[in-house]
């Protein structure tokens, strides 16, 4: 196992980033002594289905989560509540919305550097965003040039091109999805982020149960079609997971899961 301690699954929508967040989460609580977290940038953990995996989730809402880490800042949950509250904090959020991307990356670094015995899984929202999370202190380190958030935000920024962040960038067989989960990973490597991996994922053409012979015409066709969209870049893929047909959510995470070993190691 090696040292990534904040990892960060992405691409366009509909890829599956869900499904392989619980799937990594649930890997690497089987593969290191470490406290395993989930979380989701834009949307709740499905709690059920955590229970039901065994996952342990960090629920961080936007204005708790920027109230926590105002208040580390400023040594005061009291002032911190009434920062939060004022009209111009109120405006400001609705202003520039990556200034709350930038607190709640800024919140769960806070988390890993206190405790060193947690990893945390980002189910993050589609491509763009994860972009703006590692654009954000960049850009607002320019605005504020100095004082103490200004050195927060350079701990953000050390913290990125560091060893202990992953980000896994998730496409499916399409053109759209090829094509876009390419210029996201050379956009976050572009970026510094040192370890970047590109996973292709419901791969037909890797499905040994499906043969040729029995396949009705339409599915004969996309094999075709993931052929022509994916033979230029397979050999860049970090790992390609089969498809797999079933409608229960926790035999296709058992089935993500036992895939994703090879770039656990």
């Amino acid at each position: 196992m090696k040292e990534q301690r904040l990892f960060i699954v992405t691409g366009k929508g509909g890829v599956g980033k869900t499904l392989t967040s619980f799937a990594l989460a649930k890997k690497l609580q089987e593969t290191t002594s470490k406290k395993v977290l989930l979380n989701s940038f834009d949307q709740p953990v499905d709690q059920k289905l955590a229970k039901e995996m065994g996952v342990q989730v960090l629920d961080l809402p936007l204005l708790d989560s920027t109230i926590e880490y105002i208040s580390r800042k400023i040594k005061s949950k009291t002032l911190a509540n009434w920062v939060m509250r004022t009209s111009f904090f109120k405006a400001l959020f609705n202003m520039v919305p990556a200034l709350g991307n930038m607190i709640t990356f800024g919140h769960l670094i806070d988390l890993l550097e206190d405790d060193e015995e947690t990893i945390i899984v980002v189910d993050a929202p589609s491509s763009g965003h994860i972009l703006t999370v590692l654009e954000s202190p960049l850009n607002f380190k320019q605005i504020f040039k100095s004082g103490a958030l200004v050195k927060d935000i350079e701990r953000m920024l050390k913290f990125s091109s560091s060893p202990f962040i992953e980000i896994w960038v998730l496409s499916i067989p399409t053109e759209l999805a090829v094509v876009e989960g390419k210029e996201l990973y050379e956009k976050i490597k572009a970026r510094g982020v040192q370890n970047v991996k590109w996973i292709l994922n419901n791969s037909f053409l890797e499905n040994d149960e499906l043969s040729d012979e029995e396949l009705p015409e339409f599915l004969k066709e996309k094999l075709t079609s993931e052929t022509n969209i994916t033979t230029e870049h397979r050999n860049n893929f970090d790992l390609i997971i089969p498809m797999h047909v079933d409608k229960n959510f926790k035999n296709l995470i058992s089935h993500i899961k036992d895939k994703i070993s090879t770039i656990l190691d």
